[in-house]
């Protein structure tokens, strides 16, 4: 009736957690209709995470108060093991989106998109020289992003368009993550608005072709770039050729007209 095997069954037996109302010279084990609510709660315990040692004290000297601190303190472990599942969650979700837009990607493809409002974190400035003073502004980036998010992620970096202009393409601003849409910490709003989305597969030097060819591009539509453009690698997790590698580079534009 409760689902449960045998050799548990006689295992609860022999340490005296669940015994049988009445047991045979050969061997039978009789159980009353009673005794089954008590099974089930037994049961749930063992699903929540309880172990039979801890069950076993309760069922020994049982007590109301007992047993309400044991499952308000099993909740509080359930409700935490529900958000580390959720937060795995949303990380692998956006893994995917990711990989996935990765994988529709190309060097070089450039596209006009329109994008919602979003929060983002940044890190404290860097030089863009990836130096030892930039890789030190990234390991306090990722632990604060560790605080927040209870995982550690990557995170892009920020260039203003004012250096794309300039051409100064390795002059990076800082890193910078998005945060939550529901969390109340962040440092930054993109507006929602008009970008120019643009691909670079390969290493980091070919990264300057695709800015020269956003340019271009804005030149041509007659558009503005504003504000910063974000780099974000797609496929870190599933690269292990550096010319393999997919940067993602957004930018918002506005228009000359």
């Amino acid at each position: 009736m409760n689902q449960i095997n045998k050799r548990t069954l006689h295992y609860y037996d022999e340490i005296g957690l669940f015994c049988p109302e009445y047991k045979t010279e050969n061997g039978y084990r009789y159980y009353t209709c009673f005794q089954i609510v008590q099974l089930e709660l037994i049961l749930t315990l063992r699903k929540i995470g309880m172990s039979v040692d801890e069950i076993k004290k309760y069922m020994e000297c049982p007590s109301g108060a007992f047993l309400s601190q044991m499952i308000a303190d099993q909740n509080d472990r359930i409700e935490k093991a529900i958000r580390q599942l959720t937060e795995a969650g949303d990380f692998l979700k956006k893994k995917s989106e990711r990989l996935q837009q990765g994988m529709e990607a190309y060097h070089g493809k450039t596209e006009l998109i329109r994008l919602p409002e979003r929060k983002i974190l940044l890190s404290d400035p860097i030089k863009g020289a990836y130096d030892d003073e930039d890789f030190s502004v990234a390991a306090q980036f990722s632990m604060r992003l560790k605080k927040i998010f209870g995982l550690y992620d990557n995170f892009g970096s920020r260039i203003s368009s004012e250096k794309i202009m300039q051409k100064k393409w390795n002059e990076y601003d800082c890193f910078f993550a998005y945060g939550d849409e529901n969390a109340g910490e962040y440092d930054v709003v993109i507006p929602e608005g008009m970008f120019l989305r643009a691909y670079c597969v390969g290493s980091w030097e070919r990264i300057r072709e695709i800015y020269q060819q956003i340019l271009e591009y804005a030149e041509r539509n007659q558009l503005v770039l504003a504000d910063y453009a974000y780099e974000e690698g797609l496929n870190e997790m599933s690269v292990q050729r550096s010319e393999d590698y997919i940067t993602m580079i957004t930018v918002p534009v506005s228009s000359l007209n």
